[in-house]
């Protein structure tokens, strides 16, 4: 071994690229120092910062992707707020039944021998659980991901609050309005 010194910062990324890729073919120190011609402490300071390296650049794309994974969450939250928001909207519902040979046009108008009867009517909504329970779904998941949640261990609070609330609004769907009875 003739030994390399003070190689330039080209020469050195070019070792380190032969290191990695010697090394992860099963090689030992001595033999990647044999091979490039330098000393083994060489290669073991050259494998500690290719370790760095691989490290930084691991981390990096883990955050990357749950950066990723975190807007994903985001844009599904804001769906489910807006389905929410929808669900809780008045409607609009018009009816026209016919008459004995009736026939009704666009403009309401009958023409033939019946009567055509047309009624509107708003049906109130109080909106669908379904989006709040995909709501707290994507808190959690968002929790999950940020390691909010020790040991794999989750807050039930959070749950139990949403499903004593989705109880309630079933309950208030399925009785009668009060109003209505006076």
């Amino acid at each position: 071994m003739s030994g390399k010194h003070n190689r330039s910062k080209i020469q050195r990324d070019r070792d380190l690229a032969t290191i990695a890729e010697l090394r992860l073919k099963g090689w030992t120190q001595q033999q990647i120092a044999d091979y490039l011609e330098v000393n083994q402490a060489t290669i073991s300071r050259d494998l500690k910062a290719l370790e760095q390296q691989w490290k930084e650049s691991s981390l990096r794309d883990f955050d990357a992707e749950r950066g990723m994974q975190l807007d994903r969450l985001e844009l599904l939250e804001r769906e489910y707020w807006q389905a929410w928001e929808r669900s809780q909207e008045s409607k609009q519902v018009s009816m026209r039944e016919q008459l004995r040979n009736a026939i009704a046009s666009e403009e309401g108008t009958t023409a033939g021998s019946g009567r055509v009867r047309m009624s509107t009517r708003t049906e109130e909504k109080i909106g669908d659980p379904q989006f709040l329970s995909g709501v707290a779904k994507v808190i959690t998941e968002r929790s999950k991901l940020l390691g909010l949640y020790p040991d794999g261990q989750r807050d039930r609070s959070a749950e139990a609050t949403l499903k004593d609330y989705l109880e309630y609004l079933s309950a208030k769907q399925d009785t009668p309005d009060a109003s209505a009875d006076q």
